[in-house]
């Protein structure tokens, strides 16, 4: 993979993980009930659960290989079509109230069973699967061997996914004032969906620029 390639699915990834979704406010309340001591479980198992969303997705991604370059190309502009209507659903999603508090009723408290919680509620979250199932073509050519990219698409989408959830871990306290401010956290919903709908018209002008 260029390293032009790499960012931009780099930065697509980053803008996905960042928004303050399912997984990532239920690490949050983990750690304000529970304290910081979860952030190891809390950050295990919402990792555990999107490499099996990029699993996956390169799954569907390696299917897709092995069609007509016809057909291959219209899904792939589709997957772009998507990202852009994941991006401008994000920009335009409302704003929720009263997102986390102090004694949120949380399950378990045991390594184990926080790692298996954090982990199904994040592959029940089929947003990241869908969105990176539409993410991957735009990086392939049909016919193209994918394995020896494939590991670079895990490892980098792992790693962002480690770090945007130890971030939500150490500083849960502060990103909750954060988010309870209405006028801050519409701009973090936007700015993220802004993000989004660069990467996909990026990779919709990348597709373009190398066919």
């Amino acid at each position: 993979m260029s390293d032009a390639s790499w960012i931009v699915f780099a930065v697509a990834s980053a803008a996905l993980l960042a928004v303050p979704g399912r997984s990532a406010l239920l690490v949050m309340a983990y750690a304000l009930g529970h304290g910081k001591k979860t952030a190891f479980a809390t950050v295990t198992g919402v990792t555990l659960g999107n490499m099996m969303s990029i699993a996956v997705a390169l799954s569907a991604l390696w299917l897709l290989l092995q069609m007509p370059p016809v057909t291959y190309e219209y899904a792939a502009w589709f997957g772009s079509a998507y990202i852009v209507y994941v991006a401008i659903r994000t920009w335009r999603a409302p704003v929720a109230g009263g997102l986390i508090a102090d004694n949120d009723n949380l399950p378990e408290e045991k390594p184990l069973r926080v790692i298996a919680h954090c982990c199904s509620e994040t592959v029940r979250n089929t947003r990241n699967t869908l969105f990176l199932v539409a993410l991957l073509p735009q990086f392939m050519t049909a016919g193209q061997v994918m394995w020896s990219q494939a590991w670079e698409f895990a490892a980098t989408f792992t790693a962002l996914s480690v770090a945007t959830s130890l971030a939500y871990a150490l500083a849960a306290a502060k990103i909750r004032e954060i988010l309870r401010k209405h006028p801050k956290r519409r701009g973090i919903t936007r700015a993220s969906g802004t993000l989004l709908i660069s990467a996909g018209t990026v990779t919709a002008g990348y597709r373009k620029i190398a066919a």
